[in-house]
């Protein structure tokens, strides 16, 4: 069982199904965890053997069930669960918390205290309680976890471990997953920014072509490019391909090259628009 300075709830926590109380009768529920002897252990790597004497246990520490007191019929009609019970290995421990020691081998205890008996100090050891234990429910406190099949097991079991089984939202395929996801998103960011300004966001096959066939354009400051070379001269461009003798067999080459020639100014006018030559 893992112990922290700030306190950990129990996992496995205690759960009990009671019967036999007198359901009009009103019961207390406390629990306190018992060294099962006087000695400190330690993990040889296949089992739990004595290292020493145990630390002095911490007494007076104990949890009463929130729900107390309640009548024996409440108490009876569903589980009882102790899933609030927090340990901790702090000594100086000011929250309430059940201060056990790591390394220490110990047992949970139920007692039942009939409320009517009760004083403003519970006497755990009083006459009419009633106290039970199950040696199932024995474990060692620890700080870390030192049998790797118990790591597993609240990997498996442990609902708030979830995200570390191997389809969990924590687990390596999932960060894999998620890693990718964003360098997509980071690719069609900058396919977006790099979108002319007032036009939708999906960029055509043919316009991701020419951007790239007139890539030299980019990085150039609007100052530097000479609207009066002949290269940029749509006007004259054009009427020199209408002035062109042409046979009927060069006309579908006509039309790709007229096509292509537009694309090139469209995409010219567009680049000077934005610059604010235009």
């Amino acid at each position: 069982m893992i112990l922290t300075k700030q306190g950990r709830r129990m996992f496995p926590y205690c759960r009990y199904w009671i019967t036999g109380l007198d359901a009009t009768q009103r019961y207390i529920l406390v629990m306190d965890i018992s060294p099962v002897d006087n000695h400190r252990y330690k993990w040889n790597g296949r089992w739990w053997e004595p290292s020493g004497k145990a630390e002095p246990h911490v007494l007076g520490r104990v949890f009463i069930h929130p729900e107390s007191p309640s009548t024996g019929q409440y108490w009876m009609h569903q589980p009882v669960s102790f899933y609030k019970l927090k340990l901790t290995n702090n000594t100086l421990d000011q929250e309430g918390h059940i201060i056990l020691h790591s390394m220490h081998r110990y047992l949970p205890r139920l007692h039942l205290v009939p409320a009517d008996k009760a004083t403003e100090v519970i006497q755990l050891n009083g006459p009419d309680v009633h106290t039970f234990t199950f040696p199932q429910t024995e474990f060692f406190a620890v700080t870390a976890y030192q049998n790797i099949q118990i790591t597993q097991l609240k990997i498996d079991y442990n609902p708030f471990a979830k995200g570390f089984r191997d389809d969990g939202l924590n687990s390596r395929p999932q960060r894999d997953v998620k890693q990718n996801s964003n360098l997509e998103l980071e690719a069609g960011d900058v396919f977006s920014a790099a979108s002319i300004r007032g036009r939708p966001a999906e960029v055509d096959a043919l316009d991701l072509h020419q951007r790239s066939l007139d890539s030299s354009f980019i990085g150039q400051n609007p100052s530097d490019i000479d609207l009066d070379k002949e290269s940029f001269n749509a006007e004259r461009d054009f009427l020199g391909f209408l002035d062109t003798d042409l046979s009927s067999g060069d006309v579908p080459k006509l039309k790709q090259e007229v096509s292509e020639r537009w694309v090139n100014i469209l995409f010219l006018a567009q680049i000077l628009v934005e610059w604010g030559v235009w």
